[in-house]
């Protein structure tokens, strides 16, 4: 129905963060497919998949997506793959249901470091301006805790 002049959206962008959430099992003892992003060949969407630790493509593979549902006016999906450093919640401790994996993401720099790293090698960003924009963002997050502790609900 989705192509029904009455039922169409003209067109969705679907984006499935990929992080790994069924660690407790293989991607393949997880779901019938191999992506979990399968289903759009059901209604012919094009799907991209894109590496999260790869910002610079991630936003190319966004405005790609966006320039497609614009031009068909039809759906598309992006599937970005990542993986969750520390498991699915507090309780979790994906090394005992997939060690091999998690051994790798243990010894991996997160996307920000890796980021930050080749802005610092290309030059676009100053170690000392990192330092001082990350200082100030993580004040404005402690300043917001604090005021959310006295923050009440009006009527």
């Amino acid at each position: 129905m989705q192509d029904l002049h009455d039922y169409t959206t003209g067109g969705i962008i679907h984006v499935v963060v990929n992080n790994q959430i069924g660690f407790t099992t293989s991607p393949n003892g997880s779901r019938s497919t191999e992506h979990p992003t399968q289903i759009a060949c059901t209604v012919q969407s094009p799907i991209f998949h894109v590496n999260g630790n790869e910002p610079d493509l991630v936003d190319q593979i966004m405005r790609l997506a966006l320039e497609y549902r614009l031009k068909f006016k039809k759906d598309v999906f992006v599937n970005v793959i990542g993986y969750r450093k520390y498991g699915h919640n507090e309780l979790d401790q994906p090394m005992f249901t997939q060690p091999l994996m998690y051994k790798k993401i243990a010894n991996m720099k997160s996307t920000y470091e890796l980021y930050r790293d080749r802005l610092f090698k290309s030059g676009v960003l100053r170690p000392e301006i990192e330092e001082e924009t990350r200082n100030q963002f993580l004040k404005s997050l402690k300043v917001a805790y604090e005021n959310s502790k006295n923050f009440r609900i009006s009527s």
